[in-house]
């Protein structure tokens, strides 16, 4: 049974929670990535930002709720708020709650994970819960498509 372990990436590209909403746009930009854990010093995972976080953060609350973002873009309050990203730190916008696994867990089973709680990328922790990797589902269709021969 092919594990997490096989596929996960190992090289974690993480950031602390003090960190600049400025300095995560730029890495995320820079790694063309999508999203990053946020570790504490014992490198216990303690929230996830992604890109998704980062426009929320700038649009006012009631537009999630009217779904028309058109006019937004050339707003000056949307604007501002981009520029004020060097002074919020990735603690005040980070999702606390992170769906982790752990290193012996299955593939099919992560892959469902996935699916169910709608999420792209799982930190995988060790038995200490310390960070030790990251699959997305990107290495998951990576494998597949390797398995069927498509690549």
């Amino acid at each position: 049974m092919l594990k997490v372990t096989d596929l996960m990436t190992r090289e974690v590209i993480t950031v602390p929670p003090e960190m600049s909403v400025k300095e995560v746009a730029k890495l995320l930009f820079e790694k063309e990535i999508s999203g990053l854990p946020v570790v504490d010093e014992q490198k216990k995972v303690i929230g996830m930002i992604t890109e998704k976080d980062l426009i929320a953060m700038a649009l006012p609350k009631y537009l999630e709720k009217l779904g028309d973002f058109d006019f937004i873009l050339d707003e000056e309050p949307f604007l501002k708020k981009i520029a004020d990203a060097d002074k919020v730190k990735v603690k005040d916008i980070m999702r606390r709650e992170v769906l982790c696994v752990k290193e012996e867990m299955p593939v099919p089973e992560v892959a469902r994970l996935m699916i169910v709680n709608k999420v792209r990328r799982i930190p995988v922790l060790d038995k200490d819960k310390k960070l030790v990797g990251i699959i997305a589902r990107a290495d998951i269709v990576k494998e597949i498509a390797r398995k069927t021969g498509i690549i």
